[in-house]
């Protein structure tokens, strides 16, 4: 759960099994092929991490900007009276599997980072019944969970954890998507006839060309920045944070794809930044440079984004 290390645990898990390539990279590669390509199905078991959390989760079904998901525990064991435990000889891990039923919630897609394991329909059918209190047969391998009797017991604990856990994933902050097609004002239009470019670059520690693409909307103003800019003006925060432009929502659900997770961790490495300020400059990056070109919908913003990445990444090697 709350752990980098939970990976490395898969992998002895399945070695204590004697089944480790299956969860081994080449393993999961054989699978299910390249990690890019990989589309988002009913029935898989994903990794989900944000900073330092990590769970495993099993999806129950999938929409345009997130999943319905239930946790899926190995390590530790635990259970309770609503849980569906499934035998090792019926997923990758080759040791029991708990899946918390009554702890079903919907998750972002862009905490998802890599598929582990895809399982039968009869035992997402159960699991799904399950999460509804539905009584159905239950399938060869699997039996229903035991009652936590005491909140000392261990099995409690994992549970109230991965309660915190799926509420912090779920609120793992995203890009700012354009709703109803309307942008708002540019800073520039909010400060008007008292902007004071100097004294704005000077309290930014920015050159003029980059405090102008945040006058116009074109980069986006960081928290930092936003309070800096406030200090400076002597407007509210709070109306200066409403002049960052939203992104198109096709760039947005395009960007926060898990396919795309790999590229905003290894910019963020690069740059020595977060994940989340990693895609963030990233689609806003992608965002000017479609202000110069023509098209549009996802197909478009997959290419732009490459493209701007692609740029970046030339230019430092200048």
């Amino acid at each position: 759960m709350s752990d980098q290390g939970v990976p490395q645990r898969f992998l002895d898990l399945a070695r204590r099994a004697r089944a480790p390539q299956a969860l081994s990279e080449a393993g999961l590669r054989e699978r299910f092929g390249d990690p890019a390509q990989v589309e988002l199905e009913i029935g898989q078991v994903w990794r989900a991490r944000w900073e330092d959390t990590s769970m495993l989760v099993l999806i129950l079904d999938v929409e345009t900007h997130e999943i319905s998901v239930v946790p899926v525990t190995i390590d530790p064991p635990g259970e309770d009276e609503n849980s569906v435990v499934v035998a090792g000889s019926r997923t990758a891990f080759g040791v029991n599997a708990t899946v918390w039923a009554s702890l079903a919630s919907c998750i972002p897609l862009r905490v998802l980072e890599r598929v582990v394991d895809a399982w039968g329909e009869d035992l997402v059918e159960f699991a799904v019944a399950r999460t509804r209190g539905q009584s159905r047969s239950v399938p060869t391998g699997v039996r229903e969970g035991l009652p936590i009797r005491s909140a000392l017991e261990p099995a409690a604990e994992v549970r109230a954890t991965l309660t915190d856990d799926l509420e912090y994933l779920r609120h793992a902050p995203g890009l700012p998507v354009e709703e109803d097609g309307q942008p708002p004002g540019t800073l520039a239009s909010l400060l008007g006839d008292r902007l004071d470019l100097g004294a704005l670059c000077a309290a930014l520690h920015l050159p003029q060309p980059q405090v102008m693409k945040l006058l116009r909307g074109k980069t986006p103003l960081s928290p930092d920045q936003i309070d800096t800019v406030a200090s400076a003006t002597g407007l509210p925060s709070a109306e200066i944070a409403q002049t960052v432009r939203p992104l198109p929502a096709d760039l947005v659900l395009v960007a926060e794809h898990p396919r795309w997770r790999p590229v905003w961790v290894r910019r963020a490495q690069r740059l020595g930044v977060s994940e989340t300020q990693a895609r963030l400059s990233g689609g806003y990056g992608a965002f000017a440079l479609a202000a110069r070109q023509t098209g549009g919908g996802p197909a478009a913003w997959d290419a732009r984004l490459r493209q701007f990445l692609q740029g970046e990444n030339g230019a430092e090697e200048k």
